[in-house]
């Protein structure tokens, strides 16, 4: 038997507290954007039949602390893998769709002939369990695969307030031909009659070079969460083209960079990123990296750098750290140069995970934001 209890909490100072949508609890001392969880989960490693978890984002800014569930949900699956069934307030992912938040019900099963099925339904997700008089949301996914390739066909309505809200159909599907990677998704908006979302990649590996072509087009609708400041500034809706090379340079080492262009009101903008990343042992444990990015734009472009690390510290403990830098070409009310970092630290004795960091930043949005967190794991019968 396994459970896990981890709990995380956030104490901020900005203008506004922090994005409840920021799922991503698991990055904290991975040198990677965290935010503010309360974590539970629990299952049975043994018959792998009962997940439950519960996840609580807290924060507090100029009117005071806040908190809400994100999730809460309980997870039953079929043991020999035809189906799964989830109850509760929680994300879902399907195919080419917008990931959905909702207190409902979501299932998949598999059917005969290699079809696949997901289904959910219930309320869009409203702060604190409030009220949501007349808001509801309901969606699937047909899947199966044909050959080399996996295809897939989605569809979702919601209500608020009785109103149509959100009507769209996505076709989703991935290949392997020729020893090439191929992957592409549409979503159309019913109502407007407009495309929503698209994307389309073609990535070819070579022994220790990857490189891949890939264009997309995102509407304000579909825009995701940030997760940390380059996040923030570079996820606007435009449509981007562009490639995207990655070398092994040696055993430990990764050399790669994009180029794109990118669309945006009709005014195209270069977009561009150098990266690096060198692993400290075998497995990658341990790792370092650096990123210079550019992002052109008619209204004010920036330049960015980033940088990491991952370094185990020897026993159980291990730190990491990161930091970006943003500089804008035309300065804002808030300055020209935007930073944020995070440092953290771990530890995991046998069981136990214990791990502590604190994030800062500034942007356009926020003058200053620190957030504390605190994050504590126990497993019970983990391998």
């Amino acid at each position: 038997m396994k459970a896990v209890v981890a709990i995380a909490i956030v104490a901020s100072v900005g203008a506004a507290s922090g994005d409840p949508l920021r799922l991503r609890a698991d990055a904290l001392a991975t040198a990677q954007a965290p935010a503010g969880l309360l974590v539970l989960e629990a299952g049975d490693r043994a018959t792998s039949w009962l997940d439950a978890e519960a996840s609580v984002w807290t924060g507090t800014d100029d009117d005071g602390a806040d908190a809400d569930a994100l999730v809460m949900v309980i997870e039953l699956r079929d043991p020999d893998r035809r189906g799964a069934l989830r109850i509760g307030r929680h994300v879902v992912f399907a195919g080419g769709l917008r990931p959905v938040h909702l207190d409902g019900v979501s299932a998949r099963v598999k059917l005969p002939s290699r079809f696949a099925v997901e289904a959910f339904g219930g309320l869009p997700v409203a702060p604190g369990f409030g009220p949501q008089p007349w808001d509801w949301v309901v969606g699937g996914r047909l899947a199966r695969p044909i050959g080399a390739a996996q295809l897939g066909l989605a569809w979702v309505e919601r209500r608020e307030h009785g109103a149509l809200h959100t009507h769209e159909v996505a076709l989703d599907g991935a290949a392997v031909i020729g020893g090439a990677d191929l992957a592409a998704a549409a979503t159309w908006d019913l109502i407007g009659g407009g495309l929503a979302e698209a994307r389309v990649s073609v990535a070819k590996r070579r022994r220790g070079l990857r490189g891949e072509l890939f264009a997309t087009h995102r509407s304000p609708s579909h825009l995701l969460p940030a997760t940390s400041l380059f996040s923030v500034l570079g996820d606007v809706p435009a449509r981007l083209a562009g490639a995207d090379v990655r070398w092994r340079a040696a055993p430990r080492l990764d050399v790669g960079g994009s180029a794109g262009v990118r669309l945006v009101d009709g005014e195209a903008g270069e977009d561009l990123a150098l990266r690096t990343t060198l692993r400290l042992d075998p497995r990658g444990d341990g790792a370092v990296g650096f990123e210079l990015r550019r992002e052109g734009a008619a209204d004010g472009g920036w330049t960015g750098l980033r940088g990491f690390a991952r370094v185990p510290m020897g026993g159980a403990w291990t730190a990491s750290s990161e930091v970006e830098l943003a500089i804008a070409d035309q300065p804002a009310r808030r300055g020209a140069a935007w930073p944020w970092g995070l440092v953290a630290i771990g530890w995991r004795p046998a069981a136990w995970e214990l791990a502590a960091a604190v994030e800062a930043s500034a942007s356009p949005e926020q003058r200053r934001r620190v957030d504390g967190l605190l994050r504590v794991t126990r497993r019970w019968g983990a391998p």
